[in-house]
């Protein structure tokens, strides 16, 4: 028998391929705001809203019901006692499995997650008896636990046919496979406890509704799930192998909703561009998904406004614009994709874009100014370490980035490049390259490798954290002297290097926090702070291949992503947002991160493949 509050830390999650999801917890206990059967975007892939929340579910045998479920109610109320009786939990690439025991009965539940469709798939079976089944219902921002009924609930049947009504529109509809009766219940369950968000200091009490309730006939019956059109998928067990599995669940990030996008980390995260273009190749360009990258990278492109691509869009789709890396970081990646594709046509089309954005990096955008090649920008946060709370921005960074201008001389090389593969001329942008890396060794080389930013007043900021990385990682790196670019290494190595990635701030600095918990001020506060972040793994293998010249220490670079391999290995290839810098490196954040497992992934892949 599993503790039930051991059980509430123990989640399991299996993406639609819409933008949706079925997570829960191994023994049924919905322990987040989050976690439901079905949560269904209602603008593919955007405004997730939770529609099936779970199955309050019974075997019956000889007159006495078998709890399979259990909630957590009003702080430390566990009912029904279903966690008594589970014998194991399998967790597969689209489905979970619970057994039961029952005394001498032996009993299965499955939840099957039809992948490309809003719909999922439950059976029963047992050796005898039969089941009842009461569905808990909801239709709300999956963000936002209600205690406020969202509007009038009610249901028709037609023959096997259940359609669930919100307001007298359909939001929802029940398929059973089986024999059964309807028991008309029209209850509401109330204060469902989610104590993970309890102690995330967010909203946690819940009421859910139960229409009714479905008994079988017999031993076994199977109900489908689903918002538009049922669909049936054979389950697919995991790949024990470790490429396999990344590279199945890198999938599971990229969405299809009216357009291709990617989804920055489960459950909470939308489509972000930062993140978007960090993760495109472990996700898309190593699966050999080349018309996808093609079709985001396009449809980034086409919203460029002075220079800069979109952060993320609105529910409206309106493009929001905030970050001053993202536009570069598209560069990067639209020459990843060069390099995997050769494909000189595409490139001829977007290449425009690419100099649009260059231009007005050059002669600058209000939020971007050029000061001798360097790039400062105005305003904060505009870099990835973006924490804010109350109109506090915890890392401003406002002024010239270290990774910011790594990623500007990166671009101008990658321009100059593809200039020259289009036949165009090329040698602006190599002497704007020189002017850019003339001035960076000038102003970014200090006592600890380089410093994280200078401010508008031109003041080196000396803080130790791990953006100086991307200054020797990238494929065009800024700096080339071998003796400075060991020093960034070895101070990153010294002061940041740890089992499940880079801290993000030195113990050194009176500002590091390791942990990671508490309500939101008090994780925004440390967010960028101390904790460990799996992605910068990858620009830390790119660094230390290009300086290691003996092939066996990179082959040992295994050692260091071992950790997060058997982290993937344990999670359905699943990688979490972040871990805190103190032993046992509790994770925090989301507990699925694109970036996560897409620089993982590629790591992996470089580590394996280098000669």
């Amino acid at each position: 028998m599993i503790d039930p509050e051991e059980c509430e830390q123990r989640e399991w999650l299996i993406p639609t391929g819409t933008g949706g999801y079925s997570s829960s917890t191994i023994c049924g206990i919905n322990s987040r705001t989050y976690h439901g059967y079905l949560i269904v975007p209602q603008d593919p892939p955007h405004k997730r809203y939770m529609i099936l929340s779970k199955f309050e579910d019974f075997l019956i045998y000889n007159g006495k019901e078998y709890p399979l479920s259990t909630n957590r109610y009003n702080y430390n109320v566990y009912y029904p006692n279903g966690y008594r009786y589970l014998n194991k939990a399998i967790l597969g690439e689209n489905f979970i499995s619970w057994n039961y025991n029952f005394g001498d009965l032996n009993t299965t539940k499955t939840l099957i997650v039809n992948k490309g469709s809003d719909s999922i798939s439950i059976s029963y079976s047992s050796e005898n008896g039969m089941f009842r089944i009461c569905p808990l219902i909801t239709f709300r921002s999956h963000h936002v636990a209600l205690k406020t009924r969202p509007g009038f609930f009610d249901f028709s049947i037609n023959n096997n046919i259940i359609e669930i009504k919100l307001n007298e529109k359909p939001i929802l509809y029940f398929r059973i496979n089986g024999d059964f009766s309807l028991e008309n219940t029209q209850y509401w369950y109330y204060n469902f406890f989610y104590n993970l968000d309890y102690e995330r200091g967010s909203n946690y009490l819940e009421d859910l509704y139960n229409p009714f309730c479905i008994v079988s006939k017999s031993n076994e019956i199977e109900i489908d799930a689903y918002v538009l059109y049922p669909k049936k998928c054979s389950i697919m067990h995991l790949n024990k192998d470790i490429v396999r599995l990344l590279s199945a669940s890198s999938r599971d990030f990229v969405v299809k909703g009216k357009d291709w996008a990617i989804i920055a980390g489960y459950h909470w995260f939308d489509e972000w561009g930062r993140d978007t273009f960090v993760s495109m190749e472990g996700l898309l360009l190593l699966n050999g998904e080349y018309e996808i990258a093609k079709s985001i990278i396009k449809r980034y492109l086409d919203f460029e406004e002075k220079g800069l691509l979109p952060n993320g869009f609105l529910h409206n789709g309106e493009p929001i614009y905030k970050g001053v890396d993202v536009s570069l970081w598209a560069i990067n990646s639209i020459y990843s994709f060069y390099q995997y594709t050769k494909d000189k046509s595409f490139i001829m089309k977007i290449f425009p874009k690419i100099l649009d954005i260059i231009d007005w990096y050059w002669k600058g955008n209000g939020i971007i100014n050029n000061t001798n090649g360097m790039l400062f920008h105005i305003g904060s946060p505009r870099t990835w370490m973006d924490a804010q709370f109350d109109g506090t921005v915890v890392t401003p960074r406002e002024g010239a980035a270290v990774e910011v201008n790594a990623l500007w001389y990166n671009a101008l090389m990658i321009t100059s490049i593809l200039s020259k593969e289009l036949g165009l001329d090329y040698t602006e942008f190599i002497e704007k390259a020189r002017v850019v890396k003339s001035a960076f060794k000038e102003n970014f080389v200090g006592q600890n490798g380089l410093y994280d930013y200078i401010d508008l007043n031109m003041k080196p900021n000396e803080e130790i954290r791990p953006n100086q990385i991307f200054a020797i990682s990238l494929p065009f790196p800024i700096i080339d002297n071998e003796e400075i670019a060991n020093k960034i290494l070895l101070t990153v190595e010294n002061e940041l290097l740890r089992p499940y990635g880079l801290s993000t701030l030195s113990r050194k600095d009176p500002s590091y926090i390791p942990y990671y918990r508490g309500d939101r001020i008090s994780r925004d506060k440390a967010y960028h702070n101390g904790p460990i972040w799996p992605w910068l793994i990858g620009a830390y293998t790119d660094a230390k291949i290009r300086l290691e010249k003996n092939i066996i220490k990179v082959k040992n670079l295994l050692n260091e992503i071992k950790p997060l391999l058997d982290i993937a290995g344990k999670n359905n290839g699943y990688i979490q947002e972040l871990f805190e810098d103190i032993p046992p490196y509790k994770s925090g954040g989301c507990i699925a991160q694109a970036w996560s497992v897409a620089e993982v992934y590629r790591s992996l892949n470089k580590i394996i493949t280098f000669s």
